[in-house]
C-alpha cells in the first residue's frame, strides 16, 4: 500500500510538477545526467557562438531545461505528443527525421541528441542515419552536434563510429571535458561524443 502511494505521488509529481518531482527522484543525480546537465548545458549557455540550440527527446526530468537558456533561442524535439508538456515553448512534435521541415538549413548552433540513439527509440541504421542527415542539414558550419547514447550491446543500435553520416562531421574536443567522447561511470556506459560541422 505504501509502494503504490509513493509510486502513485511520484508518477503525479513527473506529469504535472516536474520541477518539484526533481527534489524527490534521483534519477537526474547519476553521472551522467550530471556531466549533462552541469558541464555541457553550462559551456553551450555561456558561448556567445551559441545562440540557437536544438534538444530532442523531452520526459518529465527536461522539462526545467529550458530556464537554462533563457538568454538562447531553445527548440525541443519529439516524436510522442503525450509529451509536449515537457518541451519548449518552441517544440516540435516529430521524428528527427523530418527536422528540415520545421527548421532552415543550417539554422542551429547546437543539437543535442541525448538518450534517443539507442533501441526502443531510434534503433535501426534505416531509422537513425536520416535523423543524423537532418541534424547535419539544420547544424550550421562549426555547430555542435552532442550525441548522447549507451555503450552496450544491448542498448545501441551499432557503435556512432559506423555511421556514414557522423563520420563527415568532425569530432572535436569538448572544452571543458578536453576530450571528444567522454563515457560516464554508470551501469549503461551512457557516453556523450561531440561533433562539429565542418
Amino acid at each position: 500500500m505504501i509502494k503504490r502511494t509513493r509510486n502513485a505521488v511520484r508518477d503525479f509529481l513527473r506529469a504535472r510538477a516536474p520541477g518539484l518531482a526533481r527534489h524527490v527522484s534521483t534519477f537526474h543525480l547519476t553521472d551522467d545526467r550530471k556531466l549533462l546537465e552541469a558541464v555541457i548545458f553550462t559551456q553551450l549557455r555561456d558561448d556567445p557562438a551559441v545562440k540557437r540550440i536544438l534538444f530532442v527527446g523531452c520526459e518529465w526530468y527536461t522539462k526545467p531545461y529550458e530556464s537554462r537558456f533563457r538568454s538562447k533561442e531553445y527548440w525541443t524535439l519529439e516524436i510522442d505528443p503525450g509529451k509536449r508538456r515537457y518541451g519548449a515553448a518552441r517544440h516540435v512534435v516529430d521524428a528527427l527525421k523530418n527536422l528540415a521541415q520545421h527548421a532552415p538549413p543550417d539554422y542551429f548552433d547546437a543539437i543535442v541528441c541525448n538518450g534517443v540513439f539507442m533501441k526502443t527509440a531510434i534503433e535501426t541504421s534505416e531509422e537513425a542515419e536520416p535523423s543524423f542527415s537532418a541534424c547535419v542539414h539544420c547544424l550550421r558550419p562549426g555547430g555542435w552536434f552532442i550525441l548522447g547514447w549507451n555503450d552496450t550491446d544491448d542498448l545501441r543500435p551499432y557503435p556512432p563510429s559506423e555511421s556514414p553520416v557522423l563520420a563527415a562531421l568532425t569530432r572535436t574536443r569538448f572544452p571543458p571535458l578536453g576530450t571528444s567522447e567522454h563515457p560516464t561511470d554508470t551501469s549503461i556506459r551512457h557516453t556523450y561524443t561531440f561533433y562539429r560541422k565542418p
